[in-house]
């Protein structure tokens, strides 16, 4: 019974071991957009001076109300609000942008927003 007992228990945590090991290290979340320097979102955009201005201060707008309003948060922003922000965000800015610019736009805007290590929103270079 004892000799049962412990290949029983071996084999427990052999297999606690490989699934522990094959899980991936950010628990299986789905991947977050890469960071990106402004710069190179800027120059994926390819806007004229004055069009860069105004996304600039649109961008700038979005990032202070998001740490005003996220500010003393020890939680992640609630789902809606944060689509409701991202979604304000995105009307001002659609009508600046050709079809092609927004589409780049969209799939890269997130990369200026991603969190650092720490948790706290990076600020777009």
């Amino acid at each position: 019974m004892k000799k049962i007992l412990k290949l029983l228990f071996a084999a427990l945590s052999i297999f606690a071991i490989t699934a522990c090991s094959n899980t991936s290290k950010d628990g299986g979340r789905p991947s977050r957009p890469e960071k990106i320097t402004k710069e190179n979102f800027y120059k994926g955009l390819d806007l004229n001076k004055d069009v860069q201005a105004k996304v600039e201060v649109i961008l700038s707008d979005f990032k202070l109300t998001l740490d005003k309003t996220f500010k003393d948060s020890k939680m992640p922003p609630a789902r809606d609000k944060m689509e409701t922000l991202i979604k304000a965000r995105d009307i001002k800015i659609k009508p600046l942008l050709t079809e092609d610019q927004y589409k780049t736009y969209k799939k890269t805007v997130e990369g200026l927003f991603v969190p650092d290590n720490d948790g706290s929103r990076r600020k777009p270079r």
